[in-house]
């Protein structure tokens, strides 16, 4: 099948020849064994596939293709692509059960299936575990593809997979978190955000709108430990804050596993260890942002709590419009599924057993932006 590629990082009118991308469901969970995990699946199969209501629009997409924010166009200009290869791609997922990774995968295939037809996109569930994304990525090799695109499930847990990759020569592509490799942004590449700024816009957003004449007391849903992104969000959240020297209690911190019905949970201890006293509850993600809300409203006690969150999903982001949460910020899914599909095609089309790295801005959102980012 023939398709004019409109990508900003293609060349106008370039036709590329495609085999098609899978747009349909999942490949076969991994097991113990990861000996089907990464097969292809029929058609009848991909009729299946995942949909979560954090899906990015058509539209979306094809405005990311056709037009370029400040940062992308940079970017750009370095990365005209050319050819007709036929490529083919293993995609570990983190874990199907995690939203805002479903987000990420689910855009990255429905951008290749638009953009890069040439490209098939072979999905596997890492089921939050990094053994098991080790026994997908040795798979995916085994198979012959031509580049592993991953989320990785843990910064330590994952380093077998960047020496997997490497010594069999199949270029790998970090998305939205990191590997602790040396390799990684040199061999490597990691196309992400950083995830201090992300904490520290949710500071900045606290310094401009609650008042600390009276010290402000907090609680903060912590992500899991081993991920290097609970640890920056953290860091960039409280080390911004005592930086400005801005007078905040922290009374609580647990950790919310990303989850919302953990979260959930965590705060109601929270509304029974403090009541109404709690004014700011920062929170590691959205979803960890929607299981605060739920507990402080069945308490009665929502009016009372400023909720932060990370990654602007758009049922979080109705709560914002709602008032109900104060701010999200907008993790841009879209440019990280976008430009890690140019990384990977950038080393298959030129050769190349390294790949490129993106970074990809945070922006905030609050009331008086959020109609910019809802659907």
């Amino acid at each position: 099948m023939k398709r004019k590629l409109m990508a900003v990082i293609l060349a106008a009118g370039l036709a590329v020849s495609m085999a098609g991308c899978s747009g349909g469901a999942p490949a076969p969970s991994g097991s113990s064994d990861g000996g089907e995990a990464a097969e292809n699946v029929s058609e009848e199969e991909n009729s299946g596939r995942v949909e979560t209501d954090i899906k990015v629009s058509d539209k979306e997409i094809e405005a990311a293709a056709e037009t370029m924010e400040d940062w992308e166009k940079e970017f750009a200009a370095d990365y005209e692509l050319k050819g007709d290869e036929e490529f083919t791609w293993g995609f570990i997922d983190m874990g199907f059960e995690d939203t805002f990774s479903t987000k990420i995968r689910n855009t990255f295939t429905s951008y290749c299936e638009k953009y890069f037809p040439n490209v098939e996109v072979l999905e596997a569930d890492g089921e939050l575990d990094s053994n098991i994304q080790l026994q997908l990525a040795e798979n995916f090799i085994a198979q012959g593809v031509d580049c592993i695109v991953i989320i990785p499930q843990d910064a330590d847990g994952c380093t077998g997979i960047v020496d997997t990759c490497m010594a069999e020569g199949v270029p790998l592509v970090c998305l939205n978190s990191v590997i602790h490799s040396e390799h990684l942004e040199k061999e490597i590449g990691f196309v992400g955000s950083s995830n201090y700024e992300a904490g520290k816009l949710q500071a900045e957003w606290l310094i401009e709108n609650v008042d600390d004449s009276e010290s402000v007391k907090m609680c903060y849903q912590k992500g899991s430990d081993g991920y290097d992104h609970t640890a920056q969000r953290y860091n960039g959240l409280f080390e911004t804050l005592d930086k400005a020297g801005y007078n905040y209690e922290l009374k609580a911190t647990l950790i919310s596993e990303y989850m919302r019905d953990v979260a959930m949970t965590n705060a109601e201890d929270w509304v029974t260890s403090f009541g109404d006293e709690i004014q700011v509850i920062g929170c590691c993600n959205d979803e960890s942002a929607m299981g605060t809300l739920q507990a402080y409203q069945a308490a009665g006690l929502a009016e009372n709590v400023k909720i932060l969150g990370i990654d602007a999903n758009q049922d979080c982001l109705k709560e914002v419009k709602e008032g109900k949460i104060s701010c999200s910020v907008f993790q841009n899914a879209m440019g990280q599924a976008k430009w890690g599909a140019v990384s990977a095609y950038d080393a298959c089309a030129k050769g190349k057993k390294e790949t490129a790295s993106f970074s990809i801005p945070f922006e905030t959102v609050d009331a008086e932006n959020v109609e910019e980012y809802l659907d």
